[in-house]
């Protein structure tokens, strides 16, 4: 939103509402009330709006260092790649709340709210965040954050880096952690039934704690999808070979589907996100196009799979078999002007077989390559600029 008057409007709002923290006595003060307000982008670092009505606003991709959000009211909210570095949340209240992808480093959300919550439409009137009423932090970045005292129950946190944050005392009830980062976070006296967090990366001293309480690191709450899988693959690739006019796609989000055989399969377009995985075999299977991000593949087989577009961002892919994989860029529209490449952004490949593959061309965005078995071709004009720990480690002869 760019209209003068409706930025107009904002400032003073803004301007009111710091009258109001300060209990200016000349009356001019009053409480912001932003709700359902456009302020996607906006820069707001530092500005402190403790109490604010922010209910249903649109604030992704807003630049929020430092800003001061406590008791703030974001009640299905939209705060999508917002940068909240250092941002001061606590007691907020984020129920409904997009925060896909936001930046969370250092920021302390101390009993903060972030259960499940729905705003309903009221005429023109439509909240910014998730319409489902759940809230979610896929993919962000929350190392060394304060999430103390939090009630969390059902949140989506998959993929999201938590390293280093503190979860003490607080409510994760069915909270979502697949994938995650959990290396060096605090979770004492945290509440964990039904937490499912398959494929999080956890140091020894966690998930031996985690073990000891009955937590299932690898598959809690996974639905098991095994007995009907081959009756699911069958009419997926019946929805291949006639074009998406007949049989059905493969849409399966959470599933357990541990050590199953998907060898040499027609999945091309299969959706299979934040899903048990681990062990799995798709050798020479083709996943062209095929999403399956913030799923647990460790140690999965893609043998000579053909992986040519695949969405596999912030999958754990800690040593897997990658060993004469392709991963060409795939032409959408058939004449070389659009062309969609594999994605490896966030992903761990820790230890993976990448030989005799090449990952020219590849999304490597924040991808942790460390101690990848490759071959000569494996790197060679691969962007590794965005990458992690790329030094290549050479397998044995």
């Amino acid at each position: 939103m760019t209209d003068e008057r409706y930025l107009r409007a904002v400032r003073d709002a803004l301007v009111r509402h710091q009258q109001w923290l300060l209990r200016d006595p000349a009356g001019r003060g009053r409480r912001a009330n932003l709700s359902f307000y456009d302020l996607a982008g906006l820069g707001l670092n530092r500005v402190n709006l403790s109490g604010a009505k922010l209910t249903g606003a649109s604030l992704a991709r807003a630049r929020m260092v430092g800003t001061v959000l406590s008791k703030a009211d974001l009640y299905g909210a939209d705060l999508s790649k917002a940068d909240l570095t250092g941002a001061q949340l606590q007691g907020a209240d984020l129920r409904g709340a997009r925060v896909d992808g936001a930046k969370l480093q250092n920021a302390n959300l101390q009993g903060a709210d972030l259960r499940r919550g729905m705003v309903l439409d009221a005429g023109e009137f439509r909240a910014a965040g998730n319409s489902d009423g759940t809230t979610t932090f896929v993919g962000c970045s929350l190392t060394q954050a304060v999430l103390t005292g939090c009630r969390m129950a059902q949140c989506d946190f998959s993929g999201s880096d938590l390293s280093g944050a503190d979860l003490s005392g607080s409510d994760l009830s069915g909270a979502i952690l697949i994938g995650a980062d959990l290396t060096g976070a605090s979770m004492r006296k945290a509440t964990l039934d039904g937490v499912l967090m398959c494929g999080a990366r956890l140091n020894e001293e966690l998930r031996v704690a985690l073990e000891r309480h009955g937590v299932d690191v690898d598959g809690t709450g996974l639905t098991t999808t095994a007995a009907r899988m081959s009756d699911l693959i069958a009419g997926h690739q019946i929805w291949v070979e006639k074009l998406g006019k007949g049989g059905e796609r493969i849409e399966l989000q959470r599933i357990d589907l541990r050590g199953y055989n998907f060898a040499n399969q027609l999945l091309c377009g299969a959706v299979m996100r934040f899903s048990g995985l681990r062990g799995a075999d798709f050798s020479g299977a083709k996943l062209m196009m095929a999403d399956l991000s913030y799923s647990d593949l460790r140690d999965a087989d893609f043998t000579s799979a053909d992986l040519s577009g695949c969405n596999l961002e912030g999958a754990n892919l800690a040593g897997a078999k990658l060993w004469r994989a392709k991963f060409r860029k795939v032409d959408l529209s058939g004449d070389g002007s659009r062309l969609w490449p594999t994605s490896f952004a966030k992903a761990r490949l820790t230890g993976a077989d990448l030989r005799d593959a090449s990952l020219a061309g590849v999304v490597l965005r924040g991808t942790d390559l460390t101690a990848i078995k490759t071959s000569f071709a494996t790197l060679k004009g691969a962007d590794l600029s965005a990458a992690l720990g790329w030094q290549p480690c050479e397998a044995p002869a």
